[in-house]
């Protein structure tokens, strides 16, 4: 058997020494290269982890905020709504009671428009009497011209009241 390695050209001393050298270079290897490799790896690992546990505590929270979000909105809305109603409300009952002031005003213009219209008459009448007045004393005393100390004032009233009874 050691023809048959020694053929093949294999020396045992020379293979005991490069079992030898690859124990050394394998625990060289282990201890600079391959712990720190896999101790980089796995802090590498942990940091992913983190990252994805963050990542979904992120997405928990966001869909809460997102459902707090959509029931604060839904409350605005419904805010909104009784607001808008009761603004219409209001402006219904101011607008009704501006409506019912506004006639109120417009009775009280139109009846003084009548008081100074009937004082306004009134008064024209009152002229139109006191030239009525002067026209039948001048129209009596021309009509009699004989005897003007006839006229006196009872006349011209008498006469001037029957006038305003055939106005009236």
């Amino acid at each position: 058997m050691s023809e048959l390695f020694s053929q093949l050209g294999i020396d045992f001393r020379l293979l005991l020494s490069q079992g030898a050298n690859f124990f050394i270079v394998l625990a060289a290897l282990t201890f600079f290269v391959y712990k720190p490799l896999v101790k980089i790896l796995n802090e590498r690992k942990e940091r992913i982890e983190f990252g994805l546990r963050g990542a979904r505590e992120a997405e928990e929270r966001l869909a809460g905020i997102e459902a707090l979000k959509k029931q604060k909105i839904v409350e605005a809305e419904k805010n909104a709504t009784e607001i808008i109603r009761a603004a219409e409300t209001d402006a219904g009952l101011r607008g009704g009671k501006i409506v019912f002031d506004a006639e109120v005003k417009a009775e009280d213009i139109l009846k003084k428009a009548s008081l100074i219209e009937e004082q306004r008459r009134l008064e024209s009448m009152s002229k139109l009497y006191l030239e009525a007045n002067a026209l039948m004393r001048d129209a009596l005393s021309k009509a009699v011209a004989l005897r003007p100390e006839v006229i006196d004032e009872a006349l011209i009233n008498d006469a001037v009241d029957a006038l305003k009874k055939e106005k009236i």
